[in-house]
């Protein structure tokens, strides 16, 4: 909105103020002057102004809410917009990579929470393989350069799109005819990752431009990033029960080393028109990708096949979990080469029209992402009857009966690979009617109407090596028993040229002595030739697992806005319409779930694109009301009935499974019949500004949930091409559940000195399922994203010259859902320190150092006790410094 139009805005509702009896003249002019100062306040940089003006918004916000904005122009908090949310009361992020990727609040997992740029969405499509299509957005696409602030919206407002459970969270960009012409800001930082040794660039760039008249502008922000991530770790991948005995065994015990080259160009755009005080154009453009190539190598036995002689040799044994044994069974390298990138894009026009006593607003745009794993190879040698000991327990110890850094040790097993691509798209319409009224407290009614027509989609191929020769090839039936005729061992064919490599993490014994991975080589080999024989590889669609799910969404709203002496808010009704259509394969199993599709070797007799419909329609009143207790305390409270839809893959038709050696495998699948998630809840604070700069509040938030996703097993039998026989696989498949409630007290203080200040928040969150907890059965009884406890600490200090933070992030443990595999997955309890500092050269130019995971924090995941380690990985620390040039 242009300044000719706020202030236009400002008069209109002051008029009507004045009608109602509510301000005098002399009051009107007192806001006037006060919103000019405000206006003036957000030229001014540093922390300390920051902090004031979040505390502003806060404060004269009409619903229960937090704010956060930039310091200056391309300098927001942190270098993550997610790792600046977890600083909010109530927030929690993920660092699966060492950086924020999701968000949850208020006990709300990612799935339950939208993230909006500019009031839209922005279309998301992951590109880890494992990822499940879901809901949450992936803060890593977004450089936090091009955030001018944003606002954690944790009670509803009937204008706000729905899709939520826990908050709503609302991204805003600058815009060239709110700022002043010719504004340039330049940024170069490199930032030093222990892990991976390397120091990587990050070029950012801003202009801004507007005519004399103020009519028109024009601004331009890229950024460009490199950063080369490295992760290791150790790794259980999944613990095994059997009706035979009463005992759980490790499925895969391995020591992991992640390598990832993330190369993203940002570029976001805005063109604003004001042809006069009463109309404004503004057409928003993003466009954000990243490649992301990664491999990952690991040491892994297969300990769910040596079962018998674990049980018998075990030493420690816990709650039925054998911690500590023996066996004399085979260890392998697993060595994955993925090539993998994601990207994004959003067009977003909006028109605002200021009439006498109403406004108009248009908004219509597309978004549209894609995304995923587009070739993989994986490659397993094996060191057959190697025999290994291990101990889960402390630090693991685990030790394998061969030299694991001797190629000759390793002879060949398997490969196997494919692709996973996936899109997302959005179309969107919108308008809305704002009408000033004078209806006793009511000031304006607003109206409005938006439509969203949404599709996500999965596609799935399956590459075979062991595919008979197209052709005929050299003395072998098939290209992968050419490849392991020629290169028996690890040692053969320069697959161990690298040499040895240890890895750096929390587990000790001879595991962590590997052979270093050779992608470039095994790429070359898989995908081109060897020895003059040309590669040859059948490409399948898996069948199972491709799929397409299109949404059809209306909303309606009316909202009243109402304030009076001493009091402000507003009551709404957001009527919303959902139609749902998944669409997947009906096969026959004659072709183990394959379809050729550059030959003719496995075509199913049975083939059919079917679909089925879930439509469902709720009404969402919502109620949120201010009280002015002094000039300097507020009450809030707020009352609202909510609504999340279930992750896009949840109500697919797609189903995956893990590794069918051993006998027996798990997976998860979809189910297209998902009613969504209901919460009736309530909102609670109250919040005192004492001064100017510093703020104690207190909250409380209870949400009575309905219709969580519960999770039922279904064993069906699948081929395991490696062994050529069916196993039993069982599935996961959610379902609608029971409910549950959701409630929590929020504390927090901000505190300034002056030059310094502190900042503290605490959060106690307690979920339950109204689902009986069965261990029995995955996912029984449990509310996903939920830890008990969040604490955020942070001091700072500035002058004119120096500013400098240190920043504290602490949530106790939580249930992340199932794995892919189909266990529950809980991450342990996370807490990391951050630091920044900057200098100010002079009125244009600053130096800047910031500091992420100073005391090198791991993250630790467990199946459902604590004992059944699945995961401990080290992402180290990481050191950023630039310069940035404003002016």
């Amino acid at each position: 909105m242009s300044n000719s139009l706020f202030k236009k805005g400002m008069l209109a509702s002051s008029i009507a103020l004045i009608l109602s009896g509510s301000l005098s003249a002399a009051a009107i002019a007192q806001d006037a002057q006060l919103a000019q100062e405000e206006m003036e306040v957000i030229e001014v940089k540093g922390i300390r102004s920051s902090l004031k003006e979040n505390l502003n918004a806060k404060r004269f916000s009409s619903n229960v809410s937090d704010v956060i904005t930039s310091e200056d122009i391309g300098k927001f908090p942190d270098k993550n917009v997610a790792e600046t949310l977890s600083r909010i009361t109530g927030v929690a992020v993920s660092r699966e990579f060492g950086e924020g990727e999701k968000i949850s609040i208020r006990g709300a997992g990612p799935k339950y929470n939208r993230t909006l740029l500019n009031g839209q969405t922005v279309g998301t499509a992951d590109w880890f393989i494992l990822d499940e299509a879901n809901r949450s957005f992936n803060y890593t696409m977004l450089p936090s350069v091009i955030v001018k602030g944003l606002e954690v919206n944790k009670s509803p407002v009937a204008s706000i799109d729905e899709g939520s459970i826990g908050g709503t969270i609302v991204l805003k960009t600058r815009r060239p005819l709110d700022m002043d012409a010719n504004s340039v800001s330049l940024s170069l930082e490199g930032q030093y990752s222990e892990t991976s040794g390397e120091t990587d660039p990050q070029l950012a760039g801003m202009y801004s431009w507007k005519n004399d008249d103020e009519t028109l502008g024009v601004m331009v922000s890229a950024v460009k990033q490199e950063r080369n991530l490295e992760r290791q770790g150790f790794e259980v991948l999944g613990w095994v029960e059997s009706d035979d005995d009463e005992y759980l065994v490790p499925r895969n015990i391995g020591a992991p080393k992640f390598i990832q080259s993330r190369e993203r160009e940002t570029l976001f755009a805005t063109l604003q028109y004001a042809p006069n005080d009463n109309l404004l154009m503004t057409l928003n453009y993003l466009d954000s990708r990243m490649d992301v190539d990664n491999q990952n190598s690991n040491l892994i036995n297969f300990a769910f096949g040596d079962r018998a002689e674990i049980i018998s040799n075990a030493t420690k044994v816990k709650n039925g979990a054998i911690l500590a044994s023996s066996a004399g069974g085979n260890y392998a390298y697993n060595y994955i080469n993925r090539v993998s990138s994601t990207e994004t894009d959003q067009v977003h026009l909006d028109i605002d029209y200021q009439g006498d006593g109403y406004s108009l607003n248009f908004e219509l745009g597309k978004t549209a992402a894609s995304g995923g794993t587009y070739r993989e190879t994986s490659w397993e040698y094996v060191a057959v009857g190697s025999g290994y000991d291990y101990d889960l327990t402390g630090t693991p110890n685990v030790n394998v009966g061969v030299n694991a850094a001797d190629g000759n040790n390793f002879a060949a097993g398997w490969i196997w690979g494919g692709a996973k691509p996936t899109t997302d798209e959005e179309t969107f319409a919108q308008a809305d009617l704002t009408y000033d009224v004078e209806f006793g407290p009511f000031t304006a009614i607003k109206t409005g109407i938006k439509y969203r027509q949404a599709e996500r989609t999965q596609g799935r191929h399956a590459y075979s090596w062991h595919a008979p020769f197209a052709d005929g090839g050299a003395n072998s039936d098939n290209y992968l028993d050419h490849i392991f005729d020629t290169c028996p061992t690890l040692a053969t064919c320069d697959l161990d040229a690298n040499g040895a490599t240890s890895i750096d993490a929390a587990v000790t014994g001879n595991i962590t002595e590997q052979v270093s991975h050779n992608r470039e080589l095994m790429e070359e080999i898989a995908f081109n030739g060897l020895n003059g024989i040309s590669a040859s590889y059948a490409i399948h669609d898996n069948l199972a697992e491709i799929w397409e799910v299109e949404e059809d969404i209306l909303a309606l709203y009316v909202q009243g806005d109402f304030s009076g002496e001493g009091f402000r808010g507003n009551v709404g009704m957001r009527y919303v319409s959902t139609e749902q259509t998944s669409y997947g394969y009906e096969f026959s199993g004659d072709s183990w779930g394959l379809n050729t599709i550059n030959g003719d070797w496995l075509t199913p007799s049975v083939l059919n694109w079917v679909s089925q419909d879930n439509d469902y329609a709720e009404f969402l009143p919502s109620f949120n009301i201010a009280f002015d207790l002094t000039e300097e305390q507020i009450l809030r409270i707020g009352a609202a009935r909510v609504m999340a839809r279930q992750n896009w893959a949840d109500i697919s038709s797609s189903e995956t499974f893990g590794s069918l050696t051993g006998g027996r495998g798990t997976g998860s699948r979809g189910n297209p019949n998902l009613a969504p998630t209901i919460s009736n809840q309530f909102d609670l604070s109250w919040e005192w500004y004492y001064n100017e700069a510093s703020m104690l509040s207190v909250a409380y938030f209870a949400k009575d949930l309905s219709s969580l996703r519960s999770t039922v097993t279904v064993t069906e039998d699948r081929y395991d091409q490696e062994n050529e026989v069916f196993v039993p696989v069982d599935f996961a498949q959610p379902g609608n559940g029971l409910g549950g409630t959701i409630q929590g007290i929020e504390l927090g203080l901000q505190h300034d000195f002056g030059g310094f200040g502190v900042s503290a928040n605490y959060t106690y969150t307690d979920a339950s399922a109204d689902e009986q907890r069965d261990t029995n059965q995955v996912g029984s009884g449990l509310v996903e994203g939920t830890s008990k406890n969040m604490l955020n600490l942070m001091a700072y200090y500035e002058n004119d010259a120096y500013q400098a933070r240190i920043m504290y992030n602490y949530r106790s443990d939580w249930y992340k859902g199932l794995h892919f595999n189909g266990d529950e997955l809980f991450n342990d309890a996370f807490g990391q320190w951050d630091a920044s500092a900057s200098y100010n050269v002079n009125e244009y130019v600053t130096l800047t150092l910031e500091a992420v995971n100073l005391t090198d924090e791991e993250i630790v995941e467990y199946n459902t006790n604590e004992e059944r380690i699945m995961s401990i990985y080290s992402n180290g620390r990481r050191y950023v410094a630039g310069i940035r040039v404003n002016f």
